[in-house]
């Protein structure tokens, strides 16, 4: 009876580690399947995240593309004709009239001035050559000369990038943040500060405008032209904050991670 008793605690006991050890072993099968399938999980969102990112890139350089193939148009097509037409109505005899003649020359210098604005404007080797600092310090000096605007610009002695090519992305979001000040914001000042630091560049837009609920804005996912600027963050490897409240104006403020690439 004794060794009867002793069997079946040594089969209980076999038993036991038995279930324990097919327990251990099916708990294993699962944290590997659940790493795994996390691992997979991961992988997709890292193949995802780089199909967006050249996407976005590709979009980009056919705007820039664009951009630049209407700038050559302006300037060698549309400007040299103009020349010529300016020229000669300054060529013409003493019978025409002269008052009227003045005013169409006038009209054809404007002409041609905005033109090359416009092309230098959409020309990125403009931005290269004179670099982001001054092409925001020229934008907003025109929007002080259109007498709507009081504009407030305050940067950093260097600016630190992380590439060449960064600098046109960035200053594109800026355009794009300043175009939804003048079209939605009713505001009288826009401020422009730039911090820049070897790690980190931050850039801080503020309007006095009329301001918009933030919150709308996170549950409809619109918003004022906000999509192409979060887009663009994303290519940077930027962050986008953006603090407004209805009748308070609007600060968005860009992180931008940087190398030290001062320029």
């Amino acid at each position: 009876m004794p060794q009867e008793k002793e069997n079946i605690l040594v089969t209980i006991v076999i038993v036991s580690v038995f279930l324990v050890l097919v327990g251990a072993f099916l708990l294993l099968l699962l944290f590997v399947f659940l790493r795994r399938q996390r691992k997979n999980k991961q992988e997709k969102e890292e193949m995802k995240n780089r199909f967006e990112q050249t996407l976005l890139k590709t979009q980009l350089e056919i705007q820039e593309q664009t951009f630049k193939y209407i700038s050559q148009e302006i300037h060698d097509n549309i400007g040299q004709v103009l020349s010529l037409v300016r020229l000669n109505l300054n060529t013409l005899g003493e019978n025409a009239n002269g008052e009227k003649v003045e005013a169409t020359d006038e009209l054809l210098g404007k002409a041609i001035k905005d033109l090359r604005d416009l092309s230098h404007n959409l020309q990125n080797n403009r931005l290269h050559d004179i670099g982001i600092i001054e092409s925001l310090r020229q934008l907003l000096f025109s929007l002080e000369k259109s007498g709507r605007y009081q504009t407030r610009f305050i940067a950093s002695d260097h600016f630190y990038i992380v590439d060449a090519n960064n600098d046109i992305i960035l200053y594109r979001m800026i355009q794009e943040i300043i175009n939804n000040i003048i079209k939605h914001a009713n505001a009288r000042t826009i401020d422009v500060k730039i911090d820049s630091l070897p790690d980190l560049t931050t850039v801080t837009i503020g309007d006095d405008g009329i301001g918009f609920n933030t919150s709308v804005l996170k549950e409809s996912r619109t918003g004022i032209g906000l999509q192409n600027i979060a887009n663009r963050a994303r290519m940077i490897n930027a962050s986008v904050d953006i603090k407004s409240t209805p009748g308070s104006g609007t600060v968005i403020t860009l992180l931008i991670r940087s190398k030290q690439i001062p320029v």
